[in-house]
């Protein structure tokens, strides 16, 4: 029997106005994808902060803005580098920007979408 296949793309806000709860969004969602590589080990997950000092993403380069955005991990399958990841969230400088940070996201998603 086929199971479908859960993506999951973690879009964290890691700016300064965040620094006081990043421990425990670190702590949650290192518990997730550590229950997904247990009952669900084929199930695909991505880490993209925004908020960032840096600027690591392909949009920057291929059609220009979203600063402070950087993709920590691409979505592959779950496993322990991406829970080793999520457990040291780096700390941003930049303050977030939602509503850029949510047109990166649905932007990213368009390749699994079509």
């Amino acid at each position: 029997m086929a199971r479908n296949k859960e993506v999951l793309l973690l879009l964290l806000d890691v700016g300064p106005s965040m620094h006081s709860v990043l421990p425990e969004v670190e702590k949650v969602c290192s518990m997730l994808v550590q229950k997904k590589m247990i009952y669900n080990k084929y199930d695909e997950v991505g880490i993209v902060l925004f908020g960032t000092q840096d600027t690591d993403n392909e949009l920057t380069t291929e059609v220009g803005g979203y600063q402070h955005v950087v993709v920590l991990r691409n979505t592959k399958v779950v496993d322990g580098d991406i829970v080793e990841a999520l457990q040291q969230l780096p700390r941003g400088t930049n303050g977030g920007d939602y509503h850029m940070s949510l047109k990166f996201l649905m932007l990213s998603l368009l390749p699994w979408i079509c």
